[in-house]
């Protein structure tokens, strides 16, 4: 029963250590995975003040375009150039129908900010609605930050998963072998 708890524990802690890897090369890479439609962001800039603040971590979900309404926070892929694509995080102030092609169209606008953006957001553009600040967040955005860094990304995340790997396997065998004599 002990074996089955250890080799059971061992394949746990490397499915999350694996997902974990999974999430972090995705964050290396600009990229945010969702998992059951729900994005972990880091929050960049101090736009957003008093909600959050630059550094915190929050939590956005995907969205129906039926359920988003004036006043909710979204993050969005910017269509200002200075932003080259990336995502960014503000209050919806106004929506609205182009009259040119029928598309809604949303006016954003950072809570700190004294003007509304100048890019306008379409719904395709929506990554998601902000949900929750997670507590910690500064750490967790530095840890993620941090592995970033190759050298420290193998240090806390190879070797150990190499290890669990390792140990899993010398279990493994070490029981065949007690079961043949």
């Amino acid at each position: 029963m002990r074996r089955v708890l250890s080799v059971t524990g061992n394949i746990i802690f490397t499915a999350v250590v694996l997902y974990l890897c999974y999430f972090i090369i995705q964050a290396v890479q600009n990229q945010s995975p969702a998992v059951f439609g729900y994005r972990m962001l880091r929050v960049v800039t101090d736009s957003m003040e008093p909600a959050f603040t630059s550094g915190d971590c929050i939590i956005v979900r995907e969205t129906e375009q039926k359920e988003i309404a004036v006043g909710d926070i979204i993050t969005f892929v910017s269509g200002d150039p200075s932003l080259q694509g990336g995502f960014n995080t503000h209050r919806i102030i106004d929506i609205a129908t182009d009259h040119t092609d029928g598309n809604v169209v949303y006016y954003t606008k950072g809570d700190k900010n004294n003007w509304e953006d100048e890019y306008t957001v379409l719904y395709e553009d929506i990554v998601g609605k902000y949900v929750y600040t997670l507590p910690f967040g500064e750490q967790i955005s530095s840890f993620l930050a941090k592995l970033s860094d190759r050298n420290y990304y193998f240090a806390v995340v190879i070797i150990p998963v190499l290890l669990c790997f390792i140990s899993s396997i010398r279990q493994l065998v070490k029981d065949a072998g007690g079961r043949k004599s």
